[in-house]
């Protein structure tokens, strides 16, 4: 490593950036003194190795390749980028492939990805080392950005209020960890929207991959295992009764009826997190909702159409 660290000065850049995150991740320690970050470390240790493969992987595949080559696999791998940007980033399928709690970590592949392509084209790069180090460091830059961005910063500071069975967000980003705690005390774990915002890694928000995340770690060691799932109405009749927490939001830019807007106060491209229990039998939807006065309301059929983003996530015996 030492040696092409001389050679690549691109790679001693990748591994002190590495260095200064890794100091950095004090500030995701919780209020309580405990560690709960040992899941986020192995994954960057994992991603960090799998990505200095990657780029040694370029390096040689292009140490022989003709300029011709290296402009195919570098359009692959821009063209690789892409598609998992389109159809896999924000997928339930990556909880199937990894179903570990780093999964916010291990399935972002931003920085494999530029890892690789900067290795591709290192020698194909205009100038001399420091020319190309630049324009290499900049590629790892941006996926290394990605990976941490996710995870980085504090969680909210939230309080402990429940009403009708369902804990109440106080604050105005931690409805995902709210609902989290709903669930989990609904079979008889304990937890608060505190512990669940610090465990999601709720930042300006919660990704389904920090939820899931906290989810893991509160049912580890349990008779209890976490389930995304994607689907409608009928996905939902199959997983009956709850609570199972939905994504519901009005997509930014769809056209709905005013009333969602103007009355319900629903923002469009704010996503938000609720919890789904049944299909009542006057025809509309036993919900909860964090974010409401009693904790507890009816949907129409229709309100959950407009509403329901087609994902889930649920706690199911092992």
């Amino acid at each position: 490593m030492r040696d092409y660290a001389r050679k690549f000065p691109v790679v001693s850049v990748l591994r002190d950036a590495y260095d200064s995150s890794w100091r950095s991740f004090p500030r995701l320690q919780p209020r309580k003194g405990h560690c709960i970050v040992t899941d986020i470390y192995s994954g960057l240790a994992i991603l960090a190795t799998i990505s200095a493969a990657l780029f040694f992987l370029g390096l040689r595949l292009s140490r022989s390749a003709t300029t011709k080559r290296v402009t195919f696999i570098a359009l692959a791998t821009v063209c690789g980028i892409g598609i998992y940007i389109v159809w896999l980033d924000d997928s339930v399928l990556l909880a199937r492939l990894l179903p570990f709690s780093n999964l916010i970590v291990l399935g972002n592949w931003f920085l494999p990805a530029c890892a690789f392509l900067a290795g591709t084209v290192w020698r194909k790069l205009p100038g001399g080392v420091m020319r190309r180090s630049v324009y290499t460091t900049l590629l790892l830059g941006v996926g290394l950005f990605a990976v941490v961005q996710p995870i980085w910063g504090s969680p909210p500071t939230c309080h402990d209020m429940w009403r009708n069975g369902v804990c109440m967000q106080t604050s105005k980003i931690s409805c995902s960890a709210a609902c989290a705690a709903t669930i989990l005390k609904a079979v008889g774990i304990e937890a608060n929207e505190q512990e669940m915002a610090e465990l999601c890694l709720t930042r300006n928000g919660t990704l389904w991959q920090g939820l899931y995340r906290g989810l893991k770690l509160k049912t580890a060691g349990t008779d209890w295992d976490v389930e995304v799932f994607a689907g409608g109405e009928s996905a939902l009749r199959d997983r009956e009764p709850g609570p199972v927490i939905l994504t519901v939001g009005i997509p930014r830019g769809a056209t709905v009826d005013p009333v969602y807007t103007e009355e319900y106060g629903w923002t469009p491209g704010e996503m938000h997190a609720a919890l789904f229990y049944r299909f009542a039998d006057n025809g509309n939807v036993d919900m909860g909702d964090p974010g409401i006065d009693d904790g507890r309301e009816q949907w129409s059929r229709e309100d959950l159409k407009v509403l329901y983003r087609r994902r889930g996530i649920r706690l199911v015996q092992r």
